[in-house]
């Protein structure tokens, strides 16, 4: 998130020009403003400046027309720091519980992941979980149709199904649905973690019930196939972190 503040305060001030003087004063008055904390940067740079500027009068007017002001910050879990985004998500709640009646709101969209989940289960945010917009049949149907295309071809699960009978279970297949809640992008990601035919260690029956037992979000899904992985040839020098 190293130019998330910068960011907001430019469409700030293009958005309104009221703010654009205390932004200027704030990098001014602090030339180490821009290597400080992500959180000094969203007060001095975002919040102060759109509460001075309000106080000008003109933004209430503008407010009490068309209602407040928006920032839409779409993605936030793609944001690699957590620290950042957990310190960002808490000081922007301590600002609003400050600052009641300032005319601007934050809308937020991400994936359900849980270091943002849980800081933004608070009485001042309103989650709109979008499982409720999306047809838990169609998860049910594309989690259905891709079982069934790989049981006809995946001879490891023909031959448990000879023996066993039918695979998954209903059961099974509901609570996978359920889990996987209103993401298509996590229902297709948690499928081929059960088939991956790359894993010879275990089998899709023996990773089912894993799946089930997963924090939901991609993160979780990913390390788990990353730690899994790492006694693959070359394993060290294609994966790293810096």
């Amino acid at each position: 998130m190293t130019r998330f503040a910068t960011t907001l305060a430019c469409q700030l001030a293009a958005a309104i020009p009221e703010a654009a003087p205390f932004i200027e004063q704030a990098v001014k008055a602090e030339p180490g403003l821009l290597e400080s904390s992500l959180i000094a940067q969203l007060r001095r740079l975002v919040y102060e400046p759109f509460k001075a500027a309000a106080k000008r009068g003109r933004l209430l007017r503008t407010s009490l027309l068309k209602g407040p002001f928006l920032i839409v910050i779409d993605g936030l879990d793609e944001c690699e720091d957590r620290q950042d985004v957990q310190a960002f998500i808490d000081d922007m709640l301590k600002f609003f519980k400050k600052n009641p009646f300032i005319p601007l709101r934050v809308f937020i969209t991400s994936r359900v992941e849980q270091h943002i989940h849980s800081h933004l289960k608070n009485g001042q945010v309103r989650l709109e979980n979008l499982i409720n917009h999306c047809s838990r049949d169609d998860i049910d149907t594309f989690v259905q149709t891709c079982f069934e295309a790989e049981k006809k071809q995946n001879p490891i699960i023909k031959a448990y199904i000879r023996k066993h009978g039918d695979w998954p279970t209903k059961k099974d297949k509901d609570q996978l649905v359920d889990h996987i809640g209103g993401s298509f992008i996590f229902a297709s990601a948690l499928f081929k973690y059960i088939v991956d035919p790359t894993d010879y260690q275990s089998t899709p029956m023996d990773r089912l019930p894993h799946t089930l037992n997963m924090n939901p979000g991609l993160d979780t899904l990913y390390a788990r196939t990353l730690s899994r992985s790492q006694d693959l040839p070359h394993f060290s020098n294609i994966i790293s972190t810096s």
